[in-house]
């Protein structure tokens, strides 16, 4: 599969991959295997998405900032991979989390 192409049919504009805020790595390779740090959601405008889904943010405002978290693993992974994301073979694990309310359940 052409990721690049695919990207584009899909109208998807990567975000710049963003140098890690602490004293962290973004990414990590060894061997043949790529570990990409935590990655937060920030918005196409720059502006970090703050909120608790099921108090200060609707599910529509969750899926968005999962997308931009999304889009940022895929910025990092691409940034270390010399920008060719056809190196990428196999995805082994990917976690999230979702910062809600106790009672949230959407």
């Amino acid at each position: 599969m052409n990721f690049e192409k695919k990207i584009k049919e899909l109208n998807i504009i990567l975000p710049e991959a963003k140098p890690p805020v602490g004293s962290y790595v973004a990414t990590k390779k060894t061997g043949n295997l790529l570990f990409i740090s935590g990655q937060i959601s920030i918005g196409s405008d720059g502006k970090l998405i703050k909120g608790k889904l099921g108090k200060d943010l609707a599910v529509e405002d969750g899926y968005k900032a999962a997308e931009r978290c999304a889009l940022s693993i895929v910025a990092q992974v691409k940034k270390a991979c010399g920008g060719d994301l056809s190196r990428i073979k196999e995805c082994v694990k990917l976690t999230g989390f979702v910062n809600s309310t106790e009672d949230f359940t959407d």
